[in-house]
């Protein structure tokens, strides 16, 4: 396992996603990359990053995912429902529409708040995309 380790309010997370993200008592959001990387996307496709959510307040409502818009991609930010549990299971889906590198910035919320501080609960996550090759024959 990798762990991902959040600025400011907790330990590692136990994880192999290529994120995790940690809500602290006050519901502070945590978002930080891990030691896995996301391996490079096929384009035409839509893909899903999958990230564990650590509830350590135990916060219920809405966690948010926001994003600017990156030529030539597409994302797919859905909104996760904090049921109060200490662990839960999250995700976004990114499209590539032609081969690139992109660099995305993704700031995550909970209960409509700053969600920490802005360098903790903002992401920069560096993705690149390939078309498939056919085999020939």
């Amino acid at each position: 396992m990798v762990h991902g380790e959040p600025a400011g309010c907790c330990g590692p997370v136990d994880t192999t996603a290529p994120i995790s993200v940690t809500i602290n008592p006050e519901a502070r959001v945590n978002v930080a990359r891990t030691g896995s990387r996301v391996e490079s996307l096929t384009t035409g496709d839509w893909h899903t990053i999958e990230f564990p959510i650590v509830n350590t307040g135990y916060v219920t409502g809405l966690l948010v995912i926001e994003g600017d818009p990156v030529p030539g991609v597409q994302l797919d930010l859905p909104l996760h429902e904090l049921t109060g549990e200490p662990r839960q299971e999250g995700g976004f889906r990114v499209r590539f529409d032609v081969p690139t590198i992109v660099d995305v910035t993704l700031t995550f919320r909970a209960m409509g708040a700053l969600g920490g501080l802005a360098i903790h609960s903002s992401l920069h996550l560096i993705l690149r995309s390939h078309v498939v090759s056919l085999p020939v024959g």
